[in-house]
């Protein structure tokens, strides 16, 4: 089931908004529970990161819909985002929060059913990619879904995890991580890192940009991490 949030102040832009989802809902394509939300403070307020797709208007009083994409990403949230506004300056913002789309009012069915297609699509696909794993740290037993992992590091004799929620280290071995976390969508760019590549923002020359972090490629493990990283983002 896919839970979705309608926020805009616009009553009649969330009316149409509404309709769409119905017409998704009853052309059988998907299977979807959705709340509506008229003030963007209201939403925040009840937000307890249950819902996998967001719909944001930008230009809301009080809390307009860029500083609200801030807040949801500030709990943790990696739902998919997604921008209706009558501005579309507003997209370069968009890469701050990782926005999946932005659809442009007055919006039509063709447009919101393509882009609630691909993110469902990201909904599933990320459902699938998760995968506990259990780090023993010395202070105690941590257990991070695979999908919070950004990358693993190597450091002398022990592993780095770099997660969302901070930094855990632990005495194991990569190659055993890597056997762990195969299919998973993790693809090593030199023998001391070990990607998510869904946490990927960039590939640079040589350089790989994850958030403010910046990973050496390999000259012999380039290659393979292009091409997987290129087939991970079609």
């Amino acid at each position: 089931m896919i839970r979705i949030a309608l926020v805009d102040d616009n009553k009649k832009d969330l009316a149409v908004m509404q309709k769409y989802l119905q017409d998704a809902l009853d052309g059988g394509d998907y299977e979807f529970t959705y709340d509506s939300f008229a003030d963007s403070m209201e939403f925040i307020e009840e937000y307890d990161g249950r819902y996998d797709i967001v719909f944001l208007d930008i230009e809301m009083p009080h809390l307009d819909g860029m500083e609200l994409s801030r807040r949801i990403r500030r709990t943790g949230s990696d739902c998919c985002i997604i921008f209706i506004t009558n501005m579309p300056q507003y997209a370069v913002q968009g890469y701050e929060v990782e926005a999946l789309a932005y659809l442009i009012k007055p919006v039509r069915f063709f447009q919101f059913s393509q882009v609630l297609k691909k993110a469902v699509e990201r909904v599933n696909k990320r459902r699938t990619e998760d995968r506990n794993i259990v780090i023993n740290t010395r202070q105690e037993v941590k257990v991070v879904p695979s999908s919070a992992i950004r990358y693993i590091e190597v450091e002398s004799h022990n592993l780095v995890f770099h997660t969302a929620d901070g930094e855990f280290r632990t005495r194991a071995s990569l190659k055993m991580l890597e056997q762990q976390l195969e299919g998973m969508n993790f693809c090593r760019c030199n023998s001391c890192y070990l990607v998510n590549l869904r946490f990927v923002d960039a590939v640079v020359g040589n350089t790989v940009h994850i958030g403010a972090d910046e990973l050496l490629m390999s000259r012999n493990k380039k290659k393979e991490f292009v091409e997987q990283y290129m087939k991970y983002t079609r």
